[in-house]
């Protein structure tokens, strides 16, 4: 111990002596250490770190056999598991869904995922206030009752301690609190950080749902028995749905179980283990330029480590002395990497909700400090390793020979301190080919069509105050006595207001705005094609208003598009887009083709007939495939059917075009609330945020990326400039020599160049056979770009030979101007 006290004070006072290279050394590391920590911490905490469930481990999501992540089942489908399954404890049933809730403050929107009652047991949440359900509230036709979050609660109720037991209005409908849930609890995080100041509601089969088994509104998720693994209970679940009786269309169902944090974290996985792996990179850059300053630093003391051994020094001895400098030089950095990690946590806080699954869990714990423990060491041996095996090596008799100078140590150095750089390279490389390649992707969706304009367009949603949610959907049996339409009472009143207001262009109605991330499927039916009851059409659907293809920019490419005299009294008609029309009516004319919707079991009775085909827009992401669409005339939704629940009852969107940048939230709030009050309206955003947006994602990745690359070509940079400046101070007298007989100062900074050139190219070639292989591991995070793109290997391999002759350019000129005698004088 003593020992190793001796070894840290030597090193403090070495390192004093020369605070320069100590304090670039310490920042290089800090840098890359830093970085590393704060996306490590970010993985512990989202990929490695438990749910906040008991038995976490063995909770599983069950979802359809053939869609990987989230995805619903019929109630029917639960129903089975839960009664067949031996290898799942529990089983619960949750659905994703939207209310309105009247408070102090008025009508808002809020998340309101159904759950059974079991749910909160299962995942061993207990309430803050009050109770969770019972299994007689989850019972059809059970008391309307309610959990409210601690977020709505404080902010609503402000903190009522007597709020168990008192009625809310949700959705028109009294509920009782029965209980407060506490912050922490936020299933299913899939709905992102509003469920903080959401409400759940208990989940309840209607008819629909138990006759229907493809009424797919349902999700599972289980607890495994002790032991089972998902393997095992992948087995049973096939042999479950070997026996489930199939849909009315006649497709049978298949089930798959995965991990719930597995499936709640898989769309972010990939991402974060690639920005992960360019830190590596980066921080092994870092450490390749901190060796090379380590060695530039032993060359200068090779006398001092001659003498010491000449006193009796072990080599063991002065090995130690040079790994206690570079344990100083890693503890400081990880000091200092630690404080950056914690500002990168500030900023990533920053970021727009929803980016990062269990953001709010983000947290440098003690596993991220042993893991910084674990880098320090790592790097205090990748840093001092190779100086102090050339320490090791030295021949102490010939560096106290002043005639040697120790020219063999300088030989042996001056070809680590290449092989170092150009490793540097070779890293840089790799990381600038994923930037560019990163750079085409974020430029062609930046060109790619969107299929409507982002000017002065605005879009914003409105929800009912006796919002129908999308969980209680059914088909009313009494066609005679159908109640009025919501888009008579209020939709068309309201658009009438607003294209009146100052300073709007136009302004329509639709139930999915583009990139709005709802979506509504149906099957259908072409009236007069043979029908396949296991290959059903499907498609997006949604209403719209007369002036949406106007109002969007959109244009129609046949026939003519849904406008306002498409009434409920008007023939039925509908506007499918373009990429169904070439999905289902390939070499044929789709218009005056009828479809049919579902008829009795939809409620949709009349046929509807093709009257236009509106050019495709983007859907759920920028650059992602345009799914089959179409589009129904608000007022001729049947208020017996499915549909106008979920198209007109629960939530529908406003696009509204203004003559110039206009902010609108306002006005729009008014005119509801002249004109239909109690509406809650919400996600106000223009068309050009909603596009940056989705496109976020897409940019942070450049940015990071980008960053680190330019971190790396600046280490390259500092590393090949310092190589070369000891080669020319090594090489002094030697060019001395050559221009006392007669060399150009030409041909000196040739000779230098010449040296950089080499480890360029030398680094670069390894890149970009390192990218070449690598290729395939990037290319799901690009988009119309191939992984092996000619033009970014060009324009990078261009960028790093000039950057590299840039560096090699001041050692060149130093060399240049070398005075012969000066030089010789002093050798």
């Amino acid at each position: 111990m003593q020992s190793l006290l001796n070894d840290l004070t030597g090193a403090l006072r070495q390192l004093r002596q020369s605070p320069g290279p100590a304090l670039l050394a310490i920042l290089t590391l800090a840098l890359g250490i830093g970085a590393n920590t704060a996306v490590f911490t970010v993985i512990e905490s989202v990929l490695l770190r438990p749910l906040p469930y008991a038995h976490a481990d063995r909770l599983v999501y069950v979802g359809p056999g053939d869609k990987p992540g989230f995805g619903a089942t019929s109630w029917l489908n639960y129903r089975d598991i839960r009664d067949q399954s031996k290898q799942l404890k529990t089983l619960a049933a949750y659905s994703e869904d939207v209310a309105v809730i009247e408070s102090r403050d008025g009508s808002q929107s809020v998340v309101a995922p159904r759950t059974t009652a079991n749910l909160f047991s299962m995942l061993g949440a207990q309430p803050l206030l009050g109770r969770a359900f019972t299994e007689q509230e989850g019972e059809m036709g059970g008391p309307e009752v309610v959990l409210i979050s601690e977020g709505l609660w404080r902010r609503s109720f402000q903190a009522d301690p007597e709020i168990v037991g008192k009625a809310v209005k949700i959705s028109g409908k009294p509920h009782t609190v029965v209980g407060v849930m506490p912050s922490s609890f936020s299933f299913p995080e899939s709905m992102g950080p509003e469920l903080h100041t959401g409400l759940w509601l208990p989940l309840r089969p209607t008819g629909e749902m138990l006759k229907d088994r493809g009424y797919h509104f349902t999700n599972v998720v289980g607890e495994l028995q002790p032991g089972v693994s998902v393997t095992q209970a992948q087995r049973e679940l096939d042999a479950i749905a070997a026996h489930v009786p199939a849909r009315q269309s006649g497709e049978k169902d298949t089930f798959r179980a995965t991990p719930y944090q597995e499936t709640l974290t898989g769309p972010v996985r990939p991402t974060l283990l690639a920005l992960f792996a360019a830190l590596m990179l980066v921080l092994l850059i870092a450490c390749a330029n901190v060796s090379n300053l380590l060695i530039a630093r032993c060359l200068g003391r090779q006398k001092e480590f001659a003498v010491r051994a000449a006193l009796g020094a072990s080599r063991l001895r002065l090995v130690r002395q040079l790994l206690a400098e570079g344990m100083i030089l890693s503890l400081a950095g990880c000091g200092i990497g630690l404080i950056l990690a914690q500002l990168a946590m500030r900023a990533m806080s920053k970021l727009p909700a929803g980016t990062i699954p269990r953001a709010d869990s983000i947290a440098i714990h003690w596993t991220v400090l042993l893991t910084l423990a674990a880098i320090a060491m790592i790097t205090t041996l990748l840093s001092s390793l190779l100086p102090a095996l050339l320490v090791a090596r030295a021949n102490p008799q010939a560096a106290l020979q002043a005639a040697s100078r120790g020219i063999g140590s300088r030989a042996v150095s001056r070809r680590l301190s290449g092989w170092l750089v150009a490793g540097e390279v070779a890293l840089s490389t790799l990381l600038l080919v994923g930037t560019g390649l990163l750079f085409h992707t974020l430029w062609n969706l930046q060109q790619s069509r969107l299929g409507f304009d982002t000017a002065h367009l605005t879009m914003f949603q409105a929800m009912p105050a006796d919002a129908a949610g999308f969980s209680a959907m059914a088909v009313s049996q009494d066609a005679g006595h159908a109640p009025p339409s919501v888009a008579t009472l209020a939709y068309q009143p309201v658009l009438d207001r607003i294209r009146q207001v100052p300073g709007v262009q136009s302004a329509a109605l639709t139930t999915i705005s583009p990139l709005s991330g709802m979506d509504i499927g149906t099957s259908f039916a072409v009236l007069g094609q043979a029908k396949d009851p296991a290959n059903k059409p499907e498609s997006r659907i949604s209403a719209v208003s007369g002036d949406y293809a106007r109002t969007m920019g959109t244009p129609v490419l046949r026939g003519r598009m849904i406008d306002d005299e498409d009434g409920a009294s008007a023939p039925f008609v509908v506007v499918i887009n373009e990429s169904l029309a070439k999905k289902y009516f390939a070499g044929q004319d789709p218009l005056q083709k009828q479809l049919d919707l579902g008829g009795k079991d939809t409620g949709m009775i009349k046929p509807y007939t093709i009257v236009g085909v509106l050019a495709d827009q983007v859907d759920s992401n920028v650059g992602g495939a345009v799914q089959p669409f179409i589009l129904v005339p608000y007022q001729q939704v049947p208020t017996t059917s499915l549909f106008y629940q979920a198209l007109l009852e629960t939530v529908v969107s406003f696009v509204v075009k203004t003559r110039g940048d206009i902010p609108v939230a306002a006005e729009m709030r008014s005119v509801f609330h002249q004109t239909a009050p109690g509406f809650a309206l919400d996600e106000f955003q223009t068309m050009q945020q909603a596009v940056e947006k989705n496109t976020f994602n897409q940019r942070l990745g450049l940015n990071l990326v980008g960053s680190f690359a330019g971190l790396a070509i600046a280490m390259v940079i500092a590393g090949l400039y310092g190589v070369l400046s000891q080669l020319v101070s090594y090489r002094r007298r030697e060019i001395g020599v050559r221009m006392a007989l007669g060399a150009t100062r030409k041909s000196v900074a040739q000779l230098v160049l010449r040296q950089g050139s080499i480890l360029i190219g030398a680094g670069l070639g390894a890149g970009l056979l390192l990218s070449f292989a690598a290729a395939r591991l990037i290319k799901s995070f690009l988009y119309q770009v191939q992984p092996l793109d000619i033009l970014t290997y060009v324009a990078v391999a261009v960028t790093l030979s000039a950057i590299g002759l840039i560096a090699a350019f001041i050692p060149a000129r130093r060399a240049a101007y070398i005075e012969p005698m000066q030089a010789l004088r002093t050798e």
